[in-house]
């Protein structure tokens, strides 16, 4: 698994041993990544090598270290201590195809209501919506 930020400074090798992929519903992660939710790709510490790039590191509550590219904003991965050995990947930042569907969605109970609906809201291709 290979994964980059929006301007290409940072790049990174994941490996391939994902633990899970998640949807997080929490307020935090919403306001972190202006989302309904976050979909993060859960992968050993020891997977994860930086190939290029700096990242800037913040702490954004005593259990989330958001870590981000220090040019564009990208976010990268997060680190929780109650996940040891694990990083948190964001699962915008991964340029292969991740084949693994969501597993889990934590945080329900900050879900927005309208989050179940998606599959039966109307679609189109490159964003041309009807006028």
């Amino acid at each position: 698994m290979k994964g980059s930020c929006n301007c290409g400074d940072v790049g990174y090798s994941a490996g391939n041993a994902v633990n899970a992929v998640v949807n997080c519903h929490c307020n935090l992660c919403r306001k972190m990544n202006g989302s309904a939710f976050s979909t993060y790709v859960v992968v050993p510490d020891e997977e994860f090598e930086p190939i290029r790039g700096e990242l800037n590191s913040v702490k954004v509550s005593h259990n989330a270290t958001k870590s981000f590219c220090s040019r564009c904003g990208t976010p990268i991965y997060n680190k929780n201590p109650k996940f040891g050995g694990l990083k948190i990947l964001y699962l915008g930042s991964i340029d292969s195809e991740v084949s693994s569907q969501a597993q889990f969605n934590i945080y329900c109970e900050s879900r927005l209501s309208w989050v179940m609906q998606r599959a039966s809201i109307r679609s189109f291709d490159q964003g041309a919506v009807p006028g």
